[in-house]
Order: C-alpha cells, then structure tokens, then sequence
C-alpha cells in the first residue's frame, strides 16, 4: 500500500508513516523510548528505606534536602514515596436494611436564629428508616436527653414504626464517655429503647459510614435550605417541615417509590404508651420565691420559702410539685441568668412591682386632666425634692380630693407657675381656684435699667393666689 494512502487511513501525516517504515526495514518491532534519569537515581536506596520505615514524604524531603548533591522538588519527592508505597482502597460493605429493621438518627448545626429577642443556635434532628428512605425532621434548640428522646418520640409515633435496632451517634445523650475500655449507655436512653423494645445499637466512632442514610439526609436538608434567608426560628421550622412534606410523598430515586406508602412496611404492630420524658430534681425556694434550675430562676409560691419541692423538667415545661401537688408550671427558658416570674406567687401587697406601681401612679394623675399632668411635668423639673416622693404624695392628694376640684387648682397653680406641692394643697384647702386668674404685670426693661426701683408683679397678685386680703400699694 502506498505511504499516502496509509497516512490517509491512519489520519497521520505522511512523513511519520516512512519515518516507521523506514524503522520496520531496519528491523525494528517495537518503539523504542528514550528515559531520561530522574533527579532523585542516586537516592533511591535511601528514600526506600526511610519510607519501610514509615517516614512521611515531608521528613524524607527535609532529611535529602541537606545533602549537597540533592536539588529535587518535593512534588517529585512525594510523587516517588507514592510509589515505593502500597495502595489499598478503601472498601466498604454494602449494607442491607430489612423492613422495619432500623433507623438512623444524627444532629446537624443549622446556625444562629432569632427567637422572639434572643439569639440561640438551632440544631437539625433527622431520623431515617433506610428501607423505606421515609424521614423525620425537626429543628430543636439542644442535644440534652430530653430534647433527643422527644425527637426520637415524636419521629415513632408520626410514622407509626418503632424500628427493631436504633443506631444513632455517640451523643452524650445516648452514650456516655468510655469507661475501662467499655461505654455505658446514658440510662434515660437505655430505659426509653427498653419502653420501645429497641435494641441501641450506636455508630463506632469517627465511623460515618455506620449510618451513612441520616449523614446524607441531613446534607440534603442543608442543600434544601441553602440561599434561604431564614433568621427566624419560627420561620426556619417552617422551611424544614416543608422539606420534610415533600421528601416523604415523592418517589424515591433509588426504589422509585414513595416514602409515605413504604413505612406502613416498616411497622410491627401497635405502639406503647408514650415514654414519660422528664428530668426530676429537688431543690430549695429562695427567699425571693424562685427555685434555680439550670441557671435559671423560676418563680413559686411565697408560701413555700424555705421548702425543699420537686421539679419535673421535659422538653418544653419546667412544673414545681409540692407534696404530689403541682403548685408552678412555666415554660422552660434555654438561656442562662434569666429570672421567669409569675407575679401571682407574690404576697398580695408584693404583686406589684416598683415600676409598675410608679407607672400607675404616672397614669392616674395624667388621667385627671391636662393641667395635672403640665404641673406634673414643672414639679419634676425640680432638684430639690425625691420623685418618687412627689409621685407618691401627689397621688395621694388626688385620691384625697375631687379630681375636678385638682384639676382647676393644678391649672390655676400651672398659671401662676406655682410648681408647689404645698402651694397646690393651699390652692385645694382655700378654694383659691375659684378665683379668676389675672395676668401678672411686668416691667419694662427700660424701667428696670433705670435706677428707679419697681415692682416688676402687684402683690395682690400673691395675695390672691395665697388667698390673703386684698393690699393697695
């Protein structure tokens, strides 16, 4: 065959083709390469041995780098230890998950939210039944036993499976710290699992793969929620029972069936009673009416001061009982320092608090009328006396008298800028507000430049305001 039309057929040039031609009739069979020798010849009996050894690349590389007829980069350093070493990939066992079987459970931080005027961190719970792929999903504001069991609680009874073995992570709600080489189970979790007959079965450390359904769940969540301005707590629950909605009732990419209609599969027959999720305490009342749980400060009846009651904390309510008898329920707080108080618990001359007393007193005397609550405003601006003693004594003058009667007097009083406790009880005691207001007389500042002395007000303008007789100049 011609030299073109092999060229033509193979789509190379033609000049390669009687290049290897010419090589063929040489007698030449194969393609012969040339090697160019490596930089790192010389020390290839060294790195071998430093790297049996099991010397990183990095100390290899720092250890070669001193000889002086060294000058190899550790790219290539790196490139040949990688070679001297055996590869074994990472293999894992596929794992089969019978109906009903198990379930997998993991927390997921989300970030910080707002709830109502704090900010807390939000954490995701997931719970997966792996043969059915149906999902649990809620946003919790902790990992304490309460908050996990509820989630596991409520997960059961929403899909109506309780699954035969739970493999969750190695939480200290779940598993506590290793002990003599062993890791007891936390016993709240061990007794729950026993209420359920589940058989606990948790992930080995640092092991992911153990529960590789929940793992992925979680991250599909997280994708689900990404570019989502959701700063509210409220708002993020929201947007995570969306997900959860539309997991559950679409096929599945792997069964191709939907979530919803396999969990029936999963069940094994009728469910227990709810597992009672609490935490129970014993704790003294304070002398303020408040018992400290948690770094936190809630209050109980005045009655029990110094009594030693029970505390029944779950996820949500903290209740005080007093000999069996529940005497508080609040609502539990997750920060710490804050005092929740139920004024009710109070002594009945306790209830009210200094504020709310000295708004009530503010309101009562603005109820009265606009001239009050002017002399109010020119009382206030004096730095002679207490406020809150002026508040007091002028509410107390308002409930001694008839609030027409103190307004006509505090308008007469707010004339004359007579800004007086005692000026205005005058005002009240002498009927002076009966009196018609007259305008004071000034002076001229050209009078009062002068070095003629006047008087710049009549003086039976004081005489009617103090209710005096009546004096001629």
């Amino acid at each position: 065959m011609a030299h073109r039309e092999i060229a033509r057929r193979l789509n190379v040039d033609v000049k390669t083709v009687r290049r290897i031609v010419s090589k063929i009739k040489s007698g030449a069979d194969r393609p012969q390469y040339k090697t160019r020798a490596s930089k790192l010849d010389a020390f290839d009996e060294r790195i071998a041995e430093l790297a049996a050894a099991g010397r990183t690349a990095w100390s290899i590389y720092g250890e070669l780098k001193g000889a002086p007829s060294f000058s190899a980069s550790y790219d290539l350093v790196v490139r040949r230890v990688r070679e001297l070493r055996p590869h074994d990939p990472k293999v894992f066992e596929r794992l089969e998950h019978p109906a009903g079987d198990e379930a997998q459970v993991d927390f997921g931080m989300l970030g910080r939210v707002l709830d109502g005027e704090r900010m807390v961190t939000a954490w995701l719970f997931v719970m997966v039944w792996p043969h059915s792929h149906w999902v649990f999903e809620d946003v919790v504001l902790d990992q304490t036993v309460p908050s996990f069991l509820g989630c596991i609680q409520d997960a059961i009874r929403e899909s109506g499976s309780a699954p035969k073995r739970l493999t969750p992570d190695n939480l200290a709600s779940a598993v506590l710290r290793r002990q003599l080489g062993l890791r007891p189970y936390q016993r709240d979790f061990a007794n729950f699992c026993a209420h359920y007959d589940i058989a606990p079965s948790p992930a080995r450390p640092r092991t992911p793969t153990d529960k590789a359904h929940v793992e992925r769940a979680v991250r599909t969540v997280r994708a689900f929620l990404k570019g989502r301005s959701l700063t509210i707590l409220s708002a993020l629950r929201g947007a995570v029972k969306e997900h959860m909605v539309l997991y559950n009732d679409r096929p599945h990419s792997i069964s191709g069936k939907r979530p919803n209609d396999l969990i029936a599969l999963e069940r094994r027959g009728e469910l227990p009673e709810p597992f009672p999720l609490a935490r129970w305490k014993e704790v003294r009342v304070r002398t303020d009416c408040h018992v400290q749980v948690e770094h936190n400060f809630y209050s109980v009846p005045y009655r029990l001061t110094g009594k030693k009651v029970a505390v029944r904390l779950d996820r949500d309510d903290l209740v005080v009982y007093d000999d069996f008898a529940e005497v508080a329920r609040h609502t539990r707080c997750r920060d710490r320092g804050k005092t929740i108080t139920d004024r009710s618990h109070y002594p009945e001359h306790k209830r009210l608090s200094s504020q709310q007393v000295h708004a009530d007193r503010v309101a009562r005397i603005r109820e009265v009328g606009p001239a009050a609550a002017e002399f109010l405003h020119g009382l206030l601006r004096s730095r002679e006396y207490v406020h809150s003693d002026l508040y007091r004594a002028f509410a107390k003058l308002i409930e001694q008298s008839d609030p027409a009667t103190i307004e006509r007097a505090c308008r007469r009083a707010v004339h004359f800028k007579a800004f007086d406790l005692n000026q205005l009880r005058q005002i009240v005691e002498r009927k002076l507000y009966e009196l018609p207001h007259e305008e004071p007389v000034t002076t001229p500042r050209s009078a009062l430049l002068s070095p003629q002395i006047d008087v710049a007000r009549p003086l039976e303008l004081y005489s009617l305001l103090f209710g005096g007789l009546h004096v001629d100049r």
